[in-house]
């Protein structure tokens, strides 16, 4: 997978909305087809798959409902093998040290860790990359806005995508953030606030495609705000390798994040700012 290392090591930086890296053709087509070959066969009903108990259903649409493939499951499945070396580059050591090193000023920045101490973080880690999979629907949002754990300081997806599947929608988006309802300015300010004349302080800035043979490596930080959006008419699952870096729980208070973990409630703090104002 040297190659592999080498498309990380030339890719370009993306800073906005913030830090990340995208990369098209990633492994050779060779594997890829055998990927296409092994993963269109998984029975989501199998053993192997684990199945997440958080799928919820809203008119009409399901969310999240994930099943999972782990390593240790992967590597005594005969006809997995080629998934199963996938997924084990994506957990080595060599990987994990290349994203680091490619993006690791821009890591410092975002998470206030020094390198040493992210590379030092790797050395004990168990293989945390699994395969997901987003059984097939007529309409399915696998994840709303949110943010990652204030524990993660970086996260990857690797999209698989099946020559069958003529689903639409099932993108990333990157969305940046404004701080426009502070209310802490004028009484003006505080009107148009309230009549909501200003837009959103959320916004998408970037939409990634579900696209075969992509791999995508972010920085996980305060304010790296993401969704996938609805995957409409999908007759395939909606498959991707994906896993990341965090921080050991009990060193959780060492990154921004989690200094400030209001960053992932932005109402409860523009509450509190309204609050102070009208003091």
């Amino acid at each position: 997978m040297l190659e592999c290392l080498n498309k990380i090591a030339k890719s370009k930086i993306i800073t906005s909305p913030y830090p990340h890296i995208v990369i098209d053709s990633f492994l050779n087509e060779s594997l890829l087809n055998n990927l296409h070959n092994e993963l269109r066969s998984i029975d989501m009903s199998s053993e192997i798959v684990n199945k997440n108990n958080n799928e919820i259903k809203t008119d009409g649409q399901t969310q999240y409902g994930t099943r999972n493939i782990l390593q240790k499951d992967l590597d005594v499945n005969l006809n997995l093998k080629n998934s199963a070396k996938v997924n084990h580059f994506f957990s080595s050591k060599n990987f994990k040290e290349s994203i680091v090193k490619k993006l690791s000023g821009y890591l410092k920045s975002c998470s206030g860790l020094e390198e040493e101490l992210i590379l030092e973080m790797l050395k004990n880690k168990s293989n945390d990359s699994r395969i997901a999979f987003l059984p097939p629907s007529d309409s399915s949002k696998k994840r709303e806005i949110h943010l990652d754990s204030s524990k993660m300081i970086l996260v990857f997806l690797y999209y698989v995508r099946l020559p069958e599947d003529y689903s639409f929608g099932g993108s990333l988006n990157l969305l940046s953030r404004e701080e426009r309802y502070l209310f802490k300015s004028k009484i003006n300010s505080l009107v148009s606030d309230l009549l909501n004349i200003y837009p959103s302080d959320l916004n998408i800035e970037k939409t990634y495609d579900y696209t075969d043979n992509r791999l995508v490596v972010m920085c996980s930080h305060g304010y790296s705000w993401h969704e996938v959006s609805t995957r409409r008419y999908a007759t395939t699952a909606r498959i991707t390798f994906h896993g990341g870096i965090a921080n050991d729980g009990k060193n959780n208070k060492l990154t921004l994040y989690g200094q400030d973990e209001s960053l992932a409630r932005p109402l409860k703090k523009k509450l509190k700012n309204l609050i102070g104002f009208l003091k």
